[in-house]
């Protein structure tokens, strides 16, 4: 009798340490692209872009609190009311113009990138931090200029903020 019990409990705490898991699993969500085909004898289409710890097809509006929340902590320092700068499209277009610039240059490593977007959501300028390529880095940089934006919001009005753009780029 005592080893069905022990057997019972074992069994418990494996399915609450499962449960458990899926519902943390479940709190931190994890979005991106895939591939427009699968690999070579495959039918699953592989990840393009992965990562992204907000939706890239929401624009700031369509966020939830807890994404925007998200995003805030890409900043040293947000007060509340205030609001970052974000890509009026969302990020998907970036990523994907990303991804496929990767599939001809093969750049790895990371790129760090900040866009200072003014007040009207004209990026200015960009600097650089992480650099995986010049060529990626150079593409990066052109593609944010291009980029349009929604302004940051400093006391209730559009002010001058920086962008990041973090990005870790593999070769497999």
């Amino acid at each position: 009798m005592m080893k069905h019990q022990l057997t019972l409990v074992a069994l418990s705490t494996l399915v609450f340490a499962a449960a458990w898991f899926s519902e943390v699993k479940a709190q931190t969500p994890e979005y991106g692209i895939k591939d427009d085909r699968p690999a070579a004898g495959s039918a699953i289409r592989p990840y393009a872009v992965r990562g992204s710890a907000i939706p890239i097809d929401k624009t700031y509006e369509e966020l939830t609190p807890e994404e925007k929340q998200v995003v805030n902590t890409w900043y040293e320092h947000i007060p509340p009311g205030d609001e970052p700068p974000f890509p009026l499209e969302g990020l998907r277009p970036i990523y994907a113009a990303l991804s496929k610039a990767q599939a001809k240059l093969m750049a790895q490593g990371e790129l760090y990138i900040f866009a200072t977007v003014d007040a009207k959501g004209q990026v200015t300028s960009t600097k650089i931090i992480g650099n995986p390529s010049p060529e990626m880095t150079k593409f990066a940089a052109s593609l944010l200029l291009l980029t349009k934006f929604k302004p940051a919001v400093c006391g209730g009005a559009p002010c001058i903020m920086d962008f990041p753009l973090r990005h870790m780029f593999i070769v497999n």
